[in-house]
């Protein structure tokens, strides 16, 4: 069976950013010490023909935008999530390709061949401990249940053949790590640095599925994969580079950080396990890739992006088994992309609002919810004040509840635990029709002339002044002003309780 090694490679994702408008290219000498700052100035995917004196091809920023999760779907950006559940709906399955036919095979290096300061690590934030490859997606199978398992991982250089990886935040392949040590075996693990949207997209959300066939199932079609030549770990065959290894049994024995983190700050120190590297296998045009992570553009992170979305679909899947009617959902990037959610609603009775509140709360890691009706734009800035200001009420619309798990790299939290909000911002469910409780909006007139007068129009039934040039049919208004005054003097107008004018009723 021929397999299209292409169609989900890397290169080919830049191509397409390329033709969008999206891609930023630097085609002059970059050292690694000035990419982290060249990759944050632009708001463009960036695109590095020669970074360092080795020259290396590298690209950084491919999913930071929903605009670029978008084209990796295939999809423009509203429709991202329609799309994003039909392939969840239609499961899709991995298949083995032999070793000589996956380009990620094309070139290997072991043994004495390995030197881990031939790759870009570099550093980047002021005050991380050392260089760093950020956008590794880490691939392992549980050697106790023979369970998948893919992940994101940073990788910190060590030596020519050692890293040290962040295995301290919750995770699963932390503790199919800490099960290998209790057992005192190593644990293989390989790293792929080099893919698109979709695949971290996968790694980045849990699903009851097999974890490699959740990378197919958003790709949206059978993914070949290939075996690691020293560990035996499958990996997708079309990726640009492997480092493939092991996690020594010996546990948590070095620091690894500081680094730049989600919240825009460090995370701390600690310790963590060694990272032995026995293979790094590529491409022969092997297309390095960067993320841009940490900084105060969160807005602009992949990670902020990926979880943002993955992050609504969870939300829409809850509150969806709650027969809850969903307008919109949005997770602010610059709020990490996964501690804030806004959410539009349609009430179809009182309690709906804090129901959904309360079923959100119990989501992990969402810290704040937002909770708007259907007409607030949940992406808008602008009417989400608005509606805090004019709807929320804090003695009745605010719900706090403490001892929720949190990250431990998180600021606000406390002993490993965080306080959680949910702020209703919607009117009160069946609230009167009265003028002060509607938006004020400007008019939009459409002249529909059947009267000469505004006492022949009065005569029908009471009217809006909007009303009242529409159906005389002029746009200006100021006539019918001093024709009503005329009524008024002689006692033949009055007004209704929203402001209509009305006649007054002949005694």
């Amino acid at each position: 069976m021929a397999h299209d090694f292409e169609k989900f490679r890397l290169r080919r994702f830049v191509e397409k950013l390329a033709a969008a408008g999206e891609l930023e290219v630097h085609e002059e000498p970059v050292a690694l010490g000035a990419l982290a700052a060249t990759i944050e100035a632009t708001t463009k995917a960036t695109h590095f023909k020669k970074v360092g004196p080795e020259g290396f091809e590298m690209v950084a920023g491919m999913a930071s935008s929903r605009k670029r999760i978008g084209l990796a779907f295939g999809v423009g950006e509203k429709d991202i999530p329609k799309e994003y559940s039909s392939r969840i709906r239609n499961p899709q399955k991995t298949v083995e390709v032999p070793s000589a036919e996956a380009p990620v095979h094309q070139v290997i290096h072991t043994g004495d061949q390995i030197d881990l300061t031939r790759l870009p690590f570099y550093l980047q934030h002021e005050f991380d401990g050392a260089p760093y490859i950020s956008a590794a997606i880490d691939f392992t199978v549980d050697p106790a249940t023979g369970k998948t398992n893919v992940g994101c991982r940073r990788l910190m250089l060590k030596g020519r053949r050692e890293l040290r990886s962040n295995l301290t935040q919750p995770s699963d392949l932390r503790e199919i790590y800490k099960a290998a040590v209790a057992r005192k075996e190593r644990l293989p693990v390989t790293f792929v640095i080099g893919a698109g949207p979709l695949d971290f997209l996968a790694a980045t959300t849990k699903m009851p599925i097999d974890e490699f066939e959740l990378i197919a199932t958003i790709r949206g079609q059978t993914l070949p994969m290939v075996r690691g030549v020293t560990n035996n770990i499958p990996v997708p065959a079309d990726a640009e580079m492997t480092i493939e290894g092991y996690f020594d049994e010996r546990g948590y024995t070095e620091i690894e950080g500081p680094y730049g983190e989600l919240y825009g700050l460090y995370g701390p120190m600690h310790p963590d396990p060694i990272f032995h590297v026995t293979a790094i296998t590529s491409r022969k045009d092997v297309l390095y890739q960067t993320l841009l992570h940490g900084g105060r553009l969160l807005s602009r992170n992949d990670a902020a992006n990926l979880s943002a979305l993955n992050f609504e679909m969870l939300v829409r899947h809850t509150l969806h088994g709650a027969h809850i009617d969903v307008a919109g959902v949005h997770l602010p990037r610059a709020a990490t992309g996964l501690h804030v959610v806004r959410v539009a609603i349609k009430q179809k009775a009182a309690g709906e609002s804090r129901a959904a509140i309360d079923a959100l709360l119990k989501l992990p890691l969402i810290k704040h919810v937002f909770l708007v009706d259907d007409d607030i734009n949940v992406e808008s800035d602008e009417e989400m004040e608005w509606a805090f200001a004019t709807r929320f009420r804090v003695d009745r619309d605010l719900t706090s509840q403490p001892g929720h798990f949190t990250l431990s790299m998180d600021p606000t939290s406390e002993e490993g635990k965080m306080i959680k909000a949910g702020f209703d911002l919607t009117k009160p469910f069946g609230q009167p029709d009265k003028i002060d409780n509607r938006e004020s909006f400007t008019p939009n007139l459409k002249l529909q002339p059947r009267f000469q007068t505004v006492r022949q129009a009065l005569e029908t039934r009471p009217m809006y002044f909007m009303e009242l040039m529409q159906s005389i049919g002029t746009d200006d208004g100021r006539e019918l002003a001093i024709e009503l005054d005329q009524l008024h003097l002689q006692g033949l107008i009055g007004r209704e309780s929203n402001g209509e004018w009305s006649l007054k009723q002949a005694t």
